[in-house]
């Protein structure tokens, strides 16, 4: 996934914490740590 996507699910997890909105929050974090580990495989296998 490119760099400004991450940023963006970043941009939205503060903004959702800051909302005290646990639901929404424990879901992002979840997605942005599913996604980076993807990304630590493709990379493993692509360099």
């Amino acid at each position: 996934m490119d760099k400004k996507k991450m940023e963006r699910l970043y941009e939205l997890l503060e903004r959702v914490e800051r909302e005290h909105n646990r639901e929404a929050a424990a879901a992002l974090r979840w997605a942005i740590f599913n996604l980076e580990r993807m990304g630590d495989t493709a990379n493993k296998y692509n360099g």
